[in-house]
């Protein structure tokens, strides 16, 4: 086999390692929207047949395991406004702004936002690190779709 021959082939594994690894994301992800799927309908069908316990259990675990106040903020508003603090140890009236400062995260710069979603109506490519740094690995398939 000669010198290129070997570096395309091992391109070409490269290429199929970073697929095979962005599909076992993807199945992953689909799998934990599947799961948190199925827990909320039948939280809210017993919650409309008057059983609240599955989803106190719910809030229960988000408290413990939910830790930033974007995240809180979207579970309460998906669950209904459940009685969930925005912040652990929090209190349940504190609104947003304050939550986010007392737990020292930044507040969106609605301004970068604007603008990017702006220049992707204008044709220009948005990346997923652009919308939010905790999505920057997801850049390089993005790029590739």
């Amino acid at each position: 086999m000669s010198a290129g021959a070997g570096r395309r082939a091992g391109h070409r594994v490269e290429r199929l390692e970073a697929l095979w690894s962005i599909n076992k994301r993807r199945r992953e992800t689909r799998g934990k929207i599947i799961i948190g799927g199925a827990l909320l309908a039948e939280a809210g069908d017993a919650h409309f047949a008057g059983d609240d316990e599955l989803l106190a259990r719910l809030v229960d675990i988000l408290d413990r395991r939910v830790e930033r106040v974007r995240d809180r903020l979207t579970v309460r508003e998906l669950l209904g406004d459940v009685p969930l603090p925005l912040r652990p140890g929090g209190d349940l009236n504190e609104d947003a702004q304050s939550a986010l400062q007392a737990a020292g995260e930044p507040l969106p710069d609605f301004d970068l936002m604007a603008e990017s979603a702006l220049a992707q109506e204008a044709g220009g490519e948005l990346l997923p690190s652009e919308v939010d740094t905790d999505y920057a690995d997801l850049d390089p398939a993005w790029r590739a779709a």
